[in-house]
């Protein structure tokens, strides 16, 4: 099986998490040429990533998807997609090389996604306008001012549309102005290239933002399209998240070959109502985001007697809490909501289901009680799927993808269990190990900042060692992986900063 992905950055959560995802069913799936890829605020050589899609469809193996991101396609990447002034006519220019793959090429099906812009509640402009270090949060809360005044909802004398405007720089409301109808004009000719048949299936996903705000009201804008368009486009999808789906779309591409229905998932949660919360940095309840993913991943939700794969929530906290800069209190193993999720996954597993598990307590980092709980029940090996890092549908989408492949592969007898036990070890070193515990004591011994932003200039090396050693013994943490190991060398901090990482794992006869 061979799919071409065109990432929606070069961070490796976009190309090689895929990849990943994709080896457990033995699937091959292809990158441009990393030259040709973005760098982080530098765009991507469009011109070459155009070419790169035509010899795809070209190549003497058979191409069975191209995954597509049409920000990457249109724009360059990602940041670019938020900081460059390309015209709308150029980014749609772009987009036409689809149109050739789908003559020339029918048989290989396209996957894409496209982005709501995001204003990010935050003064940091890593990834954002230079100006958002100045009034970013401001334009957050003008954003959610703005939907608000168009709900007709009340609002306090300082948080109106006016007020902001009064207060607030009229170059800088300006630009982001303009940005934001550039990028919603794309989204809305992305639509329509779902309703010409040139996608056959279309994720328009939104990452960092809120029940009120900017990006939330262009989505139910977009959303009444989607529903205006749905018999012309009836796989098009609207959710929360945005690293994931490359990842999801590769899952949705495997599954489309190895079986000819949906598979059967249940989403379950061991609290009560706890599928009805809003994590941080999303706007709807989890259970609802949940059943987007579920269809994007390229399966039907049911009810937990019917299904294939069981995905067990692990729901937000309500004490809140965020690992990347303002970190949870540490529950214990027996909390009340900890025991309750623990003694779902466990029994799921008893009774013989394939059990992933969606750990969305905090953001940007699992709940270490929760993977304390799961290891005192079970090994850990027994998961089809885990993930608990970045926002709630980062976690969901990345196990989801995980599990619906690794479930539909084993059914059809292909499944690659190493793959399967490196990605499940992958993520419970990556986001229990070190997001929820290594990442912060190397902030705090290297640097005085509050936040994973950019390291000091001089101090990455230096910061990479401390961490390669310290993660040298992590896979030891987890009941099933012992003799595993990270590769010493293999460690890297992708854009220099330590808000994430990437390795290399050792099987014990490897090392």
């Amino acid at each position: 099986m061979h799919i071409a992905l065109l990432p929606l950055d070069e961070r490796p959560v976009n190309t090689r998490l895929p990849q990943l995802v994709g080896a457990l069913a033995g699937a091959h799936v292809h990158l441009p040429p990393s030259r040709d890829l973005s760098r982080k605020r530098r765009p991507a050589a469009t011109g070459a990533l155009t070419r790169w899609l035509e010899s795809a469809v070209d190549a003497p193996a058979p191409l069975d998807a191209l995954v597509v991101s049409l920000d990457m396609l249109g724009y360059g990447g990602l940041i670019a997609s938020r900081t460059t002034k390309e015209p709308t006519a150029a980014v749609l220019e772009r987009w036409e090389v689809l149109r050739h793959v789908r003559e020339v090429s029918p048989q290989s099906a396209v996957h894409a996604v496209s982005l709501v812009t995001r204003a990010p509640n935050s003064y940091n402009c890593d990834e954002e306008p230079d100006y958002w270090s100045d009034i970013g949060a401001d334009l957050h809360r003008y954003g959610a001012a703005l939907h608000r005044a168009y709900l007709g909802e009340p609002e306090g004398d300082h948080e109106t549309v006016d007020a902001f405007r009064g207060r607030l720089p009229t170059a800088q409301v300006a630009d982001l102005s303009a940005r934001r109808l550039r990028n919603h004009t794309v989204n809305l000719a992305a639509l329509s290239l779902a309703a010409d048949g040139i996608l056959d299936t279309l994720l328009v996903t939104a990452d960092d933002t809120a029940q009120r705000s900017a990006g939330s009201l262009e989505q139910q804008w977009l959303a009444h399209w989607q529903q205006t368009l749905s018999a012309a486009a009836p796989r098009v999808l609207m959710h929360p998240g945005a690293d994931e789906v490359g990842a999801v779309l590769v899952a949705r591409a495997v599954l489309t070959k190895l079986r000819p229905e949906a598979l059967p998932v249940a989403v379950v949660c061991g609290v009560e109502h706890g599928l009805q919360r809003v994590a941080p940095y999303e706007n709807l309840p989890i259970g609802q985001g949940a059943r987007g993913h579920v269809d994007a991943v390229g399966g039907r939700q049911v009810p937990p007697a019917e299904a294939e794969l069981v995905v067990v929530v692990h729901p937000p906290d309500p004490a809140g809490g965020d690992w990347a800069h303002r970190h949870p209190r540490v529950r214990d193993p027996e909390d009340t909501e900890v025991r309750a999720t623990a003694e779902t996954v466990s029994g799921h597993v008893r009774d013989g289901h394939a059990v992933v598990v969606a750990d969305c307590a905090y953001p940007n980092g699992s709940d270490p009680a929760l993977v304390s709980a799961l290891a005192r029940r079970m090994p850990l090996t027994a998961l089809a799927g885990y993930a608990g890092w970045n926002t709630a549908g980062n976690t969901m989408g990345s196990a989801l993808a995980h599990g619906a492949v690794y479930t539909a592969a084993r059914e059809r007898g292909v499944a690659d269990t190493t793959a399967h036990h490196r990605l499940l070890l992958h993520r419970l070193v990556e986001d229990c190990a070190y997001m929820s515990d290594i990442r912060g004591a190397a902030l705090a011994q290297f640097t005085d900042q509050v936040r994973h932003s950019t390291l000091p200039d001089g101090k990455v090396a230096t910061v990479r060692a401390w961490i390669a050693e310290q993660l040298a013994s992590a896979a030891d943490r987890f009941p099933g992986f012992e003799g595993w190991a990270v590769e010493p060398d293999s460690l890297l901090l992708p854009w220099d900063r330590t808000f994430e990482i990437d390795f290399a794992l050792l099987r014990p006869q490897e090392r």
